[in-house]
């Protein structure tokens, strides 16, 4: 399968952020009550208890870096949680692994190839061992990748995929496997349900994946009907509002509205609730209205993308990387050019949120604000 996925200008409020050595930030976090699971593939789940909270979640062991390597980050967007607490996970296992964050760069939104570019030419000149990148886009970055490299720096991929074979290696969910749970989660509740689709903005990688995910799981549903599937604006909430709504206008017979992730979905579940539908929303990500939303009904299933979890095991791949350290549990990247380690998925429903620790794995503390954003708002 190819992807021919071109670079799309998104809207977004954010400006291009910088943040200056955050290890400073304030980045100690206490563990909640609750607790949350590591999932297979299969989508098993297993909970641990509370009293055995691991901030890695058992998906990798601590590396000991065998020198104070320097790291760069340059990722999407600090406007929401995924992002906000992948950064959040990065700093706080940096500042616990002994290794040091020299700066995090924020692109400013999906789509901002050539401002991301350049603030990689700038870790670029800050003489890093190696730059954690979550990619705007997935094509574009192939030149400076190959500078990095010829440079001896090692370019990780954070979250999201990237068109380069000279990446090292990413960190990510499977997004085709994302997909799937979702079609099968909403295949077991209704099999001939009518589902809206909202598959995201046109461009990057990881929501087309997503997307081809949902259909094979449409297909192996017999009755399923996927409408809408139209990619398009943004990720935002505004953008899943003003999409649910003119959907569900159209569909008025859709029981479930499939939303590609983050913000879309709650726009979606807030959508449902102002049109007082019973439509379920069902999508990945969680934001800081999704809670309230899955008690209120209104989103019926959301797939964890542990920011925070990501963020720390990028940390731990990248000190075994550099330290030349066995790399256990990569797989092949298939149709991605490199090889990834996949965090495991949990299915979060209203009855498991009683225990699940969304404040270690998924959300940064509650106020945490990296100074990039700060900066950004007094733009």
């Amino acid at each position: 399968m190819q992807y021919r996925l071109k670079t799309a200008l998104l809207k977004t409020a954010l400006p291009v952020a910088l943040v200056s050595t955050l290890l400073a930030a304030g980045c100690t976090q206490k563990p909640s009550a609750t607790t949350t699971d590591a999932t297979k593939t299969d989508r098993s789940i297993a909970s641990p208890s509370a009293e055995t909270v691991d901030r890695l979640r058992g998906v990798v062991e601590p590396a000991t870096a065998k020198k104070p390597y320097r790291i760069g980050i340059a990722v999407v967007q600090l406007a929401d949680d995924y992002w906000k607490g992948m950064v959040y996970g990065l700093v706080d296992e940096a500042k616990q692994s002994k290794v040091e964050i020299v700066r995090v760069l924020a692109a400013g939104g999906y789509g901002k190839t050539s401002e991301q570019i350049a603030q990689l030419e700038a870790l670029e000149a800050l003489k890093v061992d190696a730059i954690i990148l979550g990619a705007a886009d997935f094509d574009g970055y192939d030149q400076v990748v190959k500078r990095l490299t010829d440079k001896g720096i090692k370019v990780i991929a954070a979250g999201v995929p990237v068109n380069s074979k000279l990446v090292s290696l990413g960190v990510t969910m499977d997004e085709i496997e994302i997909g799937k749970t979702i079609a099968s989660y909403i295949c077991k509740q209704d099999a001939k349900a009518e589902v809206i689709a909202l598959p995201g903005p046109k461009g990057p990688a990881w929501n087309k994946l997503r997307f081809d995910g949902v259909q094979a799981g449409a297909k192996d549903c017999p009755g399923m009907k996927l409408v809408g599937n139209t990619f398009a604006g943004d990720i935002t909430i505004e953008d899943g509002q003003s999409q649910a709504s003119d959907m569900m206008i159209k569909y008025p017979e859709a029981k479930y509205i499939y939303a590609a992730a983050g913000g879309l979905g709650t726009g979606a579940g807030l959508a449902t609730k102002r049109m007082n539908r019973e439509t379920k929303v069902v999508t990945s990500a969680v934001t800081a209205k999704t809670v309230d939303l899955i008690k209120d009904g209104h989103i019926a299933m959301v797939v964890s993308e542990p920011g925070i979890l990501i963020g720390r095991s990028l940390v731990q791949y990248t000190i075994r990387l550099l330290n030349g350290d066995p790399m256990p549990n990569l797989k092949k990247g298939d149709p991605i050019p490199y090889p990834q380690f996949l965090i495991p998925m949990f299915e979060l429903t209203a009855d498991k949120l009683p225990s699940y620790n969304l404040s270690t794995y998924d959300q940064p503390p509650t106020g945490w604000q990296p100074p990039a954003s700060a900066q950004a708002a007094a733009q």
